[in-house]
């Protein structure tokens, strides 16, 4: 009896998913081969009729283009509209996190959060009224931290009108986390379309990378500057090249900081205190980090 209850509940819940009414001949074995397959047919009918995974399939750019508007329609999601994605990347694995982002920004019917991997969530919501994207996304890293006292970051792009550009959309706000970790360490609310140089660096071809830096520091590199050294580069970089402003934060006198100054542009032929100089190697060093971590992903 357990058996029939169990293969019962089976055609009735793929039924349910995909209208199809299956009956057993009177003379099939119910047996529990029978019924595992019913199970796996169900599995798989679930996993495609799932909301949460159409999404992110979707998001993945899993799903023909073809297909879209038809699945979206079965889960009643508009087909053209505004949207905006977050990609959510957190330190620890996202399943405390996605429980306080159900609870906090799983505001709307609308707005969709589906796990992309072990790290990152995604949370699709519609645009509405006086919705500021970059304040919600800090929003989201600082409640995630207080509530869960989990670190994230959190990259985000608005979406274009059709389902058929939130593959892209992630795509980008992926690509606007990985870029940060290169160039923007500090941040973590980020967003693809406002990365400026950052994006610009990430997208050059090795090649041109490699005589970017021989072109600046001919057999050298960055990576032969002493600490001290870098974070005189980096503090004249955040006071907009200010020698007194700079001097102030290290706490040195701004003789000194002159001549350290002068002992770097006889060492690269670069002097920071002129502009030119100064974004070259800007470039420069971003250049370098970004040809670092493509040799460290090649790695791994």
């Amino acid at each position: 009896m357990a058996e029939n209850a169990s293969l019962a509940n089976s055609l009735a819940e793929l039924r349910r998913l995909t209208g199809l009414n299956l009956r057993l001949e009177d003379n099939s074995d119910a047996d529990e081969e029978t019924d595992e397959k019913l199970r796996l047919l169900v599995g798989a009918y679930r996993e495609k009729y799932d909301r949460g995974s159409f999404v992110r399939s979707l998001l993945r750019g899993e799903i023909p283009e073809a297909d879209i508007y038809t699945r979206a329609a079965h889960f009643h999601l508009q087909e053209d509209g505004r949207w905006i994605l977050y990609v959510i990347e957190c330190e620890s694995d996202v399943a405390d996190a996605a429980k306080v982002m159900k609870h906090l920004f799983v505001t709307q019917s609308s707005d969709l959060l589906v796990t992309l991997d072990s790290h990152r969530l995604a949370l699709l919501k519609t645009v509405r009224s006086k919705m500021k994207p970059g304040l919600e996304a800090h929003t989201i890293v600082d409640m995630l931290n207080t509530e869960a006292m989990i670190a994230a970051r959190v990259g985000f792009e608005p979406v274009p009108r059709a389902l058929a550009d939130m593959p892209g959309a992630c795509r980008e706000a992926g690509l606007s986390l990985e870029i940060g970790r290169i160039f923007y360490g500090n941040e973590t609310v980020l967003q693809y379309s406002k990365l400026g140089i950052g994006r610009l660096i990430h997208d050059l071809p090795d090649e041109t990378c490699r005589l970017f830096l021989n072109e600046v520091f001919g057999d050298g590199s960055p990576d032969d500057f002493d600490d001290e050294t870098v974070a005189i580069i980096n503090a004249f970089f955040e006071n907009n090249l200010n020698i007194s402003e700079t001097a102030r934060q290290l706490y040195v006198h701004r003789n000194t900081l002159v001549y350290r100054l002068e002992k770097l542009r006889q060492a690269t032929g670069l002097d920071l205190r002129v502009f030119d100089d100064a974004v070259e190697l800007k470039l420069a060093m971003m250049v370098n980090a970004c040809i670092k971590e493509r040799k460290a992903r090649r790695k791994n």
